[in-house]
């Protein structure tokens, strides 16, 4: 069988198990009460930013909108399709496992053309009220930052494999490099140039793509992060219907070399809360994808408010806290659930309840204190400016 019918099946495949989920998810109130006003919603604003620019952007000049581009930049991967079973078949077989990762790029990188195509549609009525943003100039632009994703997708396959400290290290560099030159082609844009790095881009992300995809040694890494991409933008959704059942993605065992590497108890009194309490603690800080979604969402939501007028900051606080609680809670009860001695006692038992409370307010409380200060702090710089 060619590598591209193995692709294009498991693609259908993947699609499938994305409708199923979603259609779950989103059932009809959701879709009523929720979806359809949402989409409502963005589309008046985006007919509105063909008039007049919203209140929170007056004052703000494009360069600013331009920088928030380079954060999206780092959103994006690239979609290898392996799976745990191909050990016994593509690895034999390195032809077709080369052929499928190579699909799979450009499938992924069609994705990625996709987003900024549609973040260039939502820039454009900025050319209305810019005098000094010209048509060209954003194209240019977009063009860069599109280079710049690609650049930075196929840099986070290649280091994926890399220790933390070693990755931690080349990413602070990357990240530094990258900003300095994004300040300046944002501010002293030079056409010709800023055209002349985004090929550099290009040309060393298929470089990157080549001998990342001639390697075999990354296949258990490589069926890892597939699974994590494949259930990442549902695991956003399961918090709006707590009913729906999260798919678990099966890991490899790794050693922590930052928390618990020698592991010890939290707690000197032993009791059922405390146990339960010390289970979630480890369990949701040992894995790192709990916590880049924690800071995630609370980054991402102080971004809204410091963009937000006032009395928005405080409403977005206000159901940050209610969304972040309950999230908290879906993983408290995921985590539990997956341990068959306690799965029985959630729900049931009073020190069930007790080890939850404790962990909210041992996760909950600091994120939501956080986002009150940046609220505040935000709400007095308004009020100043």
């Amino acid at each position: 069988m060619r590598g591209r019918k193995i692709w294009w099946r498991r693609l259908k495949q993947d699609w499938l198990y994305q409708f199923n989920i979603i259609r779950t998810v989103f059932d009809w109130t959701i879709i009523v009460y929720l979806l359809i006003p949402f989409l409502a919603f963005l589309g008046i604003t985006y007919y509105s930013w063909w008039n007049s620019l919203p209140d929170w952007l007056e004052g703000v000049p494009y360069e600013a909108l331009f920088l928030s581009c380079f954060l999206l930049c780092w959103q994006g991967t690239i979609r290898t399709f392996m799976e745990e079973a191909d050990q016994l078949t593509l690895l034999q077989f390195s032809k077709i496992m080369t052929e499928i990762r190579y699909i799979g790029v450009i499938y992924s990188w069609i994705l990625l053309l996709l987003k900024w195509l549609l973040l260039f549609v939502w820039l454009y009525p900025l050319l209305n009220h810019y005098d000094d943003l010209t048509f060209y100039q954003l194209l240019v632009t977009s063009l860069f930052f599109f280079s710049l994703n690609l650049l930075l997708t196929t840099y986070k396959q290649v280091v994926y494999k890399f220790e933390f400290w070693k990755k931690l290290i080349i990413e602070l560099v990357v990240t530094c490099f990258i900003l300095i030159l994004c300040f300046a082609i944002i501010f002293k844009p030079i056409h010709p140039l800023i055209i002349g790095i985004a090929l550099i881009f290009f040309c060393l992300s298929l470089w990157q793509v080549k001998g990342y995809q001639s390697q075999i040694k990354t296949f258990y890494d490589d069926v890892e992060k597939e699974q994590r991409n494949k259930v990442k933008y549902i695991k956003f959704m399961f918090t709006v219907n707590p009913e729906v059942t999260m798919p678990q993605v099966k890991k490899q065992k790794k050693r922590s070399r930052i928390l618990w590497r020698n592991s010890a108890r939290i707690f000197q009194k032993r009791s059922p809360e405390n146990g339960v309490t010390e289970l979630f603690m480890k369990s949701f800080l040992r894995d790192k994808g709990n916590l880049l979604q924690y800071f995630q969402v609370i980054s991402i939501t102080s971004a809204i408010i410091f963009t937000t007028p006032i009395w928005i900051k405080w409403l977005v606080t206000i159901v940050f806290y209610f969304f972040f609680r309950e999230w908290i809670v879906l993983m408290f009860k995921e985590i539990v659930k997956q341990n068959p001695y306690l799965s029985a006692d959630y729900g049931e038992k009073e020190y069930m309840f007790i080890a939850q409370k404790k962990c909210e307010n041992r996760f909950v409380y600091p994120g939501v204190c956080l986002v009150i200060l940046i609220a505040s702090l935000s709400t007095v710089i308004a009020i100043l400016l």
